[in-house]
């Protein structure tokens, strides 16, 4: 795309005085000397007779006016410009990711568990960051901000694999686990701030209310996306004897939808459900496409003046009418 204009217009204005000196050259200078006309030149043939329409004043007021005009025109500074648009690269945002590492995390309805196959989802979301600063803050009944904000990922990746070392009370303070995340994200200056908070239950335990922490949320322009992961009704939980010998027993698993969906509408984001390691994974990659910051265009323009294009006609018509004035015409003088 091009585009052509005078980018100092108002010198332009001065044409207006073209009439003015037309004006004045008929008035004055050829009632004064009704003689001059191209008959007046020496060798050629005078017919008294013959009507007056080109005389050598003529001439050169038109030479002149030729060459003002190209003055004009360029300091009215003619340019033509090549119009690019630039895709912007997207700027970083903060993402906390807040995960439920109670102990019905270990249930097996996702393989090799709930915990386990959650660190596998993540590590490959990491994987598609590239600009945003990454935290990560883990709950059960107490919450702890595990990985501040970053954008060393090995660090965050080698916090996600060390999570079973905390001893959390055990229980589901989804409150508390999300309030943690937005205290983990309060000084941020990122344009865009998102917590994916993913539970495997209901708010069982803490003392901030999960409707209180979205309300802290939505006062500090944090998008959270919630997910609720595993199966409900009679779900696998392992457990050891003390031989080491693995058993199951089916207990009975409900996921507080309501509250999940409240959280997400009330702050911007969205509410899933992971019933599997395929939904799961499905679950970040779209969170992954959503949690996007604009990438915008930027438009660039390139100019060429031209004002060559009519200073130099100007100087020649100049250099004319002096050259005329001087030898055909040096009787005007």
């Amino acid at each position: 795309m091009s585009q052509a204009a005078f980018h100092e217009p108002a010198w332009l204005l001065l044409f207006a005085l073209f009439p003015v000196l037309l004006f004045l050259h008929v008035r004055y200078f050829r009632q004064r000397h009704p003689g001059w006309t191209l008959g007046s030149l020496p060798g050629s043939a005078h017919d008294d007779d013959a009507p007056q329409r080109i005389t050598p004043p003529d001439i050169l007021l038109v030479l002149r006016l030729l060459a003002l005009a190209g003055i004009i025109l360029g300091l009215a500074n003619f340019k033509t410009g090549v119009v690019t648009r630039h895709r912007l690269a997207a700027e970083g945002i903060d993402i906390v990711m807040a995960m439920d590492v109670s102990t019905s995390m270990l249930v097996e309805d996702i393989k090799p568990n709930r915990l386990e196959g959650l660190k596998t989802v993540i590590t490959r979301f990491v994987a598609g960051r590239t600009n945003d600063r990454l935290g990560l803050v883990i709950y059960a009944g107490e919450s702890l901000n595990w990985c501040p904000l970053t954008t060393d990922y090995a660090y965050l990746l080698q916090q996600l694999n060390r999570i079973n070392e905390p001893d959390l009370a055990d229980g589901t303070a989804i409150g508390m686990g999300l309030a943690s995340a937005v205290n983990a994200l309060r000084l941020s200056k990122a344009k865009s701030k998102v917590i994916i908070l993913l539970t495997d239950g209901e708010n069982t335990t803490g003392f901030i209310e999960p409707a209180t922490a979205a309300l802290l949320a939505q006062k500090n322009k944090v998008k959270v996306y919630t997910i609720g992961v595993g199966t409900t009704g009679l779900a696998p939980w392992p457990f050891y004897d003390t031989d080491g010998h693995k058993t199951y027993h089916y207990v009975p698993m409900k996921i507080d939808v309501a509250a999940l969906t409240n959280i997400a509408q009330q702050t911007g984001g969205r509410f899933f459900r992971a019933t599997d390691a395929t939904s799961l994974s499905h679950i970040y990659q779209e969170i992954n496409g959503m949690a996007q910051s604009p990438t915008g265009y930027r438009t660039d323009v390139l100019y060429t003046a031209h004002y060559r294009w009519f200073l130099l006609p100007a100087l020649l018509f100049f250099l004319i009418g002096e050259g005329l004035k001087l030898t055909l015409l040096r009787s005007l003088a």
